[in-house]
């Protein structure tokens, strides 16, 4: 695995863009001084990745694809992260260090985005249409716990949002997806 000195040598972050650019690579990492002349000549400059069928941006370095947003930890903290990075404002390629944290999975699934499958329109509210009410639900230690169940829409939102709350959910869970 690549550390931020090999990293720093062969692309450029920028923490106010988050965006990569491919610097000017030395000849020890290609087989003739012809595709290294090629490789700068073509990309040198450039910016760096692709984005993937999952919408997070990919650089590749030696064959191997990593993810921009570790990279662009690992180039301002000179480590890899320990857990997983959240976009904490939802926006996939949004790379600015600003824009991350190192958080556990548990941590990262409390600012997810209101999935596009979800009818209510807010997350962890459903209508029960065999009884005519709303419920309100939340998953707590990996258990799917049951808030209530409510004649009004408002009313289970509201007891959603305060277990939301108290569990310490990010603020922007359950927001519309960024575009």
């Amino acid at each position: 695995m690549i550390d931020q000195q090999y990293l720093s040598a062969r692309l450029s972050y920028c923490a106010n863009t988050g965006s990569f650019t491919w610097l000017p690579r030395p000849l020890c990492d290609f087989v003739s001084e012809e595709r290294m002349k090629a490789w700068n000549t073509r990309y040198a400059g450039s910016r760096a990745g692709k984005v993937n069928s999952n919408g997070y941006l990919l650089i590749q370095i030696n064959g191997k694809s990593y993810r921009a947003h570790r990279l662009a930890w690992l180039a301002s903290h000179g480590e890899w992260p320990t857990q997983h990075i959240d976009h904490i404002n939802g926006n996939k390629l949004d790379n600015r260090i600003t824009n991350l944290r190192d958080v556990s999975s548990l941590e990262n699934n409390r600012n997810m985005p209101l999935l596009a499958s979800n009818k209510s329109g807010r997350v962890g509210v459903s209508w029960y249409s065999a009884r005519s009410e709303w419920v309100a639900h939340i998953k707590v230690d990996g258990r799917q716990k049951i808030l209530g169940r409510f004649k009004s829409k408002d009313l289970a939102i509201a007891a959603r949002e305060a277990a939301e709350r108290e569990l310490g959910f990010h603020p922007n869970h359950g927001r519309l997806p960024a575009a």
